[in-house]
């Protein structure tokens, strides 16, 4: 491989796949984290999805080990999974009466 040309980064990623909006966000792509917590927390049943997604693109799409991780950006995740989630869960309690 010549100087010019860069290494293709592919595979699985475990940590994407168990914590993709946490692993997105704590490598700066903010935007795409707080949507797959939106989603998370909208339906836990949906991270499965967003799991196999951040599982097969995290490390193709993340600057991993080429930037720190931001640990304040993983906290900014965690609070709107929680948020989200209590927002969700009250709908769901007032519509069933």
């Amino acid at each position: 491989m010549s100087e010019n040309q860069v290494e293709e980064k592919k595979g699985w990623s475990w940590l994407g796949f168990f914590f993709a909006p946490h692993y997105y966000a704590g490598y700066g792509n903010l935007k795409i984290g707080i949507i797959i917590a939106v989603i998370g927390g909208i339906m836990p049943l949906f991270s499965i999805f967003t799991g196999i997604y951040g599982g097969m693109k995290a490390k193709k799409e993340l600057p991993i080990g080429e930037q720190e991780f931001k640990w304040a950006n993983v906290g900014i995740t965690v609070v709107i999974i929680i948020v989200v989630s209590i927002i969700s869960q009250m709908i769901i309690a007032s519509l069933k009466g």
